[in-house]
């Protein structure tokens, strides 16, 4: 039994779930799928109830959206990066530093040993440090735009993911009830046969081989039926309940083709932006460890005062403060090395990203038509066989053919539905991952959700 169910989306939808029973659940989605990007300040006030009794693929994949935790992870990674900023930028605003060191011991002057304290506090302002604050602001602010690509590219794969779970599960929907369709055909003419059989037309061995038939599309369906309930339980894992039926495979399809032909920027993918933020990182952390031979020159005021008699420890000091280090070992050259070996690593995976883009889209480009050629075969081939199915009936009451002439065609029918379904998921998966490949899956998604609120 599924409970209640509120979750925020990182991506804008607000989802919130209450069943009674597993078979009635209700899914309540608020206002648009926005861009994976930015969150809208505001959202419309409109409630839209959805029934997981025929649960369709834009819903189901709003709901895994508002629920997987990768997303949560991407989205407290986010807000790391936006603290990081934060602490970079810190650097440029006044620091207050204070001290207070309580013991025992002399200071000069004094003529012996006191129990006392002594404590300082001072006020200093960073002036100038040849480009290592600024390079590290620029290195978070890189970082943190990575994250929010990255983020965006959680969104697809989450809604990839559950696309190719839910495509799944209405194809073998559609399969089982081919299955049931053999079982029905094959009954009737078992039934027909029975008649023949008492009435001294045809031989018992035919309705005995009529009966295995009918035994042999039982075990389709029961076979189907697992790959339902399997389909049905992953993707009960990612929206949260198990929908009894889900949507037609071909309005699913409708919706996918609806989207287009994907002709997008493989520069514009998620992970592709993400790898060329890396590369302005990597950049930045150039900047920084070549900035770190010079010092950083600041301003500042500092008290210190002692308790007990009056001595050098107390002043005030108002100036210039420089400060740096050098090493003997090489420290900063070792750090310039490897900033710059991380540079070219980032470069070599942004191209790496690009590659795996392109070639992620032409494969889905090309499966995508050779499955719609396939459904179309498989079509031709279901209309030509159901014409040769009552075509060898009328033979077989003329004894003119046997009875595995009559029944192989029934078979050969699921087959080629089985075939004909198989491939209008194909091609669905090649859409989907055409989309997902230049980043724009959900986008459309949402342009889908406003489209369909607007009507």
């Amino acid at each position: 039994m599924l409970g209640l169910l509120g979750v925020s989306i990182a991506g804008g939808w607000q989802v919130s779930a209450t069943a009674a029973t597993p078979v009635t659940a209700l899914a309540q989605v608020t206002g648009p799928l926005p861009a994976p990007s930015s969150i809208p300040s505001t959202a419309p006030d409109t409630t839209r109830h959805v029934t997981l009794q025929g649960l369709n693929m834009r819903e189901a994949i709003g709901i895994a959206i508002s629920r997987h935790p990768d997303i949560s992870r991407a989205n407290a990674v986010v807000a790391q990066g936006t603290s990081e900023v934060a602490v970079a930028k810190a650097a440029w605003y006044p620091k207050l530093e204070y001290g207070v060191r309580p013991g025992y011991g002399g200071t000069f002057g004094t003529g012996g040993n006191n129990v006392g304290a002594r404590a300082s506090i001072g006020v200093s302002q960073l002036v100038y440090d040849f480009g290592r604050t600024s390079s590290k602001v620029a290195a978070a602010d890189a970082s943190l735009t990575r994250s929010r690509h990255l983020l965006a590219e959680s969104i697809e794969n989450v809604a990839a993911n559950t696309a190719a779970t839910f495509v799944d599960l209405s194809a073998s929907q559609e399969i089982v009830a081919a299955a049931q369709r053999q079982i029905e055909a094959l009954t009737g003419i078992r039934g027909k046969i029975g008649d023949r059989v008492r009435a001294g037309l045809s031989v018992t061995s035919d309705r005995n081989m009529a009966d295995v038939a009918i035994q042999r599309a039982r075990a389709d369906e029961l076979k189907a039926r697992s790959r339902f309930d399997v389909a049905a339980t992953r993707l009960a894992q990612l929206i949260g309940a198990r929908p009894p039926r889900v949507a037609e495979l071909n309005n699913a399809d409708e919706d996918v083709r609806s989207m287009g032909d994907e002709r997008g920027d493989v520069e514009q993918t998620p992970s592709v932006l993400a790898a060329g933020a890396a590369v302005e990182a990597a950049q930045a952390h150039v900047t920084q460890a070549e900035a770190e031979r010079f010092p950083a020159i600041s301003v500042g005021v500092s008290r210190a005062a002692s308790t007990g008699p009056t001595n050098a420890n107390d002043d005030t000091w108002i100036g210039v403060q420089i400060a740096g280090d050098f090493s003997l070992g090489g420290l900063n050259r070792h750090r310039i090395a490897a900033a710059k070996a991380e540079q070219r690593a980032a470069l070599d995976s942004l191209d790496n990203e690009r590659l795996q883009a392109r070639t992620a889209l032409n494969a889905a480009s090309t499966e995508a038509t050779g499955a719609s050629a396939r459904q179309r075969s498989f079509e031709e081939v279901i209309g030509l066989l159901h014409a040769s199915r009552d075509l060898y009936w009328q033979e077989y009451m003329l004894n003119k053919r046997t009875l595995t002439d009559v029944i192989n065609p029934e078979r050969e029918i699921f087959i080629a539905e089985q075939e004909r379904i198989t491939a209008i998921a194909d091609s669905m998966l090649a859409r989907i991952k055409a989309h997902v490949a230049v980043g724009r899956f959900v986008e459309l998604l949402r342009e889908q959700e406003l489209g369909s609120q607007s009507q």
